[in-house]
């Protein structure tokens, strides 16, 4: 229906399809709230007063908020498929995410991104993507990882001609923008060109180096850990992303600054960081927004954070992120706002009764063949030679809990060192048969005994082995490929629990209730196996990312992340 046929509704001449009556609406666009109607027609909002309506919603007492906006996700990192996800996260209020899909395009490239976007459309979900500029996440010519696909400035240049695709994804490669590599440049240009937002990733970036970073047409970070942070990049203009997730939780110390400053600039984000256990116990974006009224956040910054501000950001507020005439009709209905209880969604102008796929039928994935490709691992694949002259002084990537930021440790050890939980971490590279093993050591990750493998590895994908033994390690690894992919507990030479995630060894599509079943059993095998952490495999899949100081591991070793290079284990002068 044309605009101008919606005049009589909007006039109050002719009736609304749908009428939700005596809402008290929280208004994003002018900060209040108040009691008034809500009048809509083929999925728009034709007026807010006092509205008659063919169907009506009786809401007195109820709240009604715009349908969430998450500004900065990862939708594989939940290990759904995009349908299933859907099904996790709208009934939830959470109706609109902008996607950077650059896990599954490290796996699959162009030809991965195309699949979650057309399975997307049969989803009452509104998923935009951002292309991603970092696929791999580092230069491929400084050889710090192995991906299974690179996306260039050309790829990048295809992408930004779909429909789908608003902007440019997280560049993650600051260093490559400060130090003018032509190949980030060309990326940031070719969105540039096309005056289209561009998502940054900057941690602990400051100074005149942030300044050249910002200078480079980058708008947005989602990667503040302080109150200091955040105060240095909201002055240089740069939209701050507050991620709270089940790893990375950074509202706690973020929240002072939000209650003392104009939030404009200001988004809440999941970062895709929800396990699918704290998806289905505690919610998706709905229980970020939660934690910012735990935090003292006012309940009406704290919704213009996940509506309007990531919509105008995005350049979708023509649309979305707002309860006003012109606007598509996805509305919240809450008993209680502070607590976010959802009461009834009403997406694209349809009450949400029950779940359903908009064409009516499931989306199937095409047929990609094994992703996990690798040879038979053996336990002496994961040995790193040691001198006969005792111990070692060793570079040890160190856990933050809570954080994604990690420690360079130099500590003397002879190897493994179960007692001062000093355990084995490798990467074995799965997408083109290289044989490449990263090898080094980790501490803080308190297995006992056994060892974890995922093909969950930010970003390139690789398998992520933690071992207190390396036999335990191989058998993890070489189970993880009879499966396909997904995550494997092993002790004593026997697979003690899995999970199967058959889509480019990422997602399932046997829905949330299936990886909340094996999640738990796998949390409860690493717990007995001695593991203590919050999240104890997401955490892991974030040590493989070359790209977040301060030391990670590859297929290709150690990576010292400030000064973008690989080190040696033992080389520590």
């Amino acid at each position: 229906m044309k605009t101008i046929d919606l005049l009589d509704v909007a006039l109050g001449i002719e009736k609304a399809e749908l009428v939700i009556k005596d809402a008290n609406l929280v208004n994003v666009c002018s900060g209040e709230i108040y009691e008034t109607d809500i009048a809509i027609t083929d999925g728009i909002v034709a007026g807010l007063g006092r509205y008659k309506g063919r169907n009506e919603i009786e809401a007195k007492g109820k709240y009604a908020v715009p349908g969430l906006i998450d500004g900065h996700t990862h939708i594989e990192m939940c290990m759904l498929s995009v349908t299933e996800f859907a099904r996790a996260v709208v009934p939830r209020g959470t109706t609109t995410v902008v996607a950077d899909h650059h896990e599954i395009a490290n796996v699959l490239g162009i030809e991965g991104i195309r699949a979650i976007l057309d399975e997307a459309k049969a989803t009452p979900l509104n998923v935009f993507c951002m292309a991603p500029s970092c696929v791999p996440s580092t230069d491929p010519e400084m050889g710090l990882e192995t991906s299974g696909a690179r996306i260039g400035a050309e790829e990048i240049k295809q992408l930004l001609q779909l429909e789908e695709v608003i902007g440019l994804a997280e560049v993650m490669n600051y260093g490559g923008v400060i130090a003018k590599e032509e190949e980030v440049w060309d990326k940031i240009e070719a969105a540039k060109d096309l005056k289209m937002p561009i998502d940054g990733h900057a941690p602990l970036l400051s100074g005149k180096e942030l300044n050249a970073y910002v200078l480079s047409g980058v708008g947005s970070d989602h990667e503040c850990v302080s109150y200091e942070e955040v105060h240095e990049k909201l002055r240089l203009g740069i939209r701050v992303m507050v991620r709270e997730g089940s790893v990375a939780k950074n509202l706690k110390n973020i929240a002072p600054k939000l209650k003392s400053t104009d939030t404009r600039n200001c988004m809440l984000v999941t970062d895709g960081d929800r396990t699918p256990l704290d998806l289905q116990k505690e919610g998706y974006l709905d229980h970020v927004f939660r934690r910012a009224i735990e935090e003292g956040i006012d309940p009406v910054n704290a919704v213009q954070m996940c509506t309007i501000n990531p919509a105008r950001w995005f350049k979708l507020d023509n649309l979305l992120g707002c309860v006003a005439p012109g606007k598509t009709a996805d509305i919240v209905l809450l008993n209680n706002l502070e607590r976010f209880e959802v009461e009834k969604m009403v997406v694209n102008g349809t009450i949400l009764a029950d779940f359903a796929p908009r064409s009516g039928h499931n989306y199937k994935y095409p047929e990609y063949g094994t992703t996990v490709r690798i040879k038979p691992v053996k336990s002496e694949d994961f040995e790193l030679k040691l001198n006969s002259e005792g111990p070692r002084k060793a570079r040890i990537i160190g856990l933050i809990e809570g954080e994604l930021l990690t420690e360079e440790l130099v500590e003397e050890i002879s190897g493994i060192d179960i007692a001062r939980d000093i355990l084995k971490i490798a990467v074995v590279e799965r997408h083109h048969y290289t044989g490449n093993i990263g090898l080094g050591f980790v501490k803080d990750f308190g297995l006992k005994t056994g060892a974890v493998a995922s093909s969950i590895a930010h970003d390139s994908h690789n398998i992520v082995v933690i071992g207190t033994n390396e036999t335990d390690m191989a058998c993890a690894c070489n189970r993880l490929k009879e499966i396909g992919g997904g995550i494997v507990l092993c002790s004593g030479r026997e697979v003690m629990s899995e999970l199967k995630l058959p889509i480019a060894g990422l997602m399932t599509d046997k829905g949330l209730a299936y990886v909340v079943r094996n999640q738990k059993e796998l949390e409860a095998g690493i717990t007995a196996m001695g593991c203590k952490l919050q999240a104890p495999f997401s955490s892991m899949s974030f040590l493989a990312l070359p790209v977040i100081p301060a030391l990670r591991i590859t297929d290709m070793g150690l990576v010292d992340v400030d000064n973008r290079k690989i080190v040696n284990v033992f080389d520590t002068v």
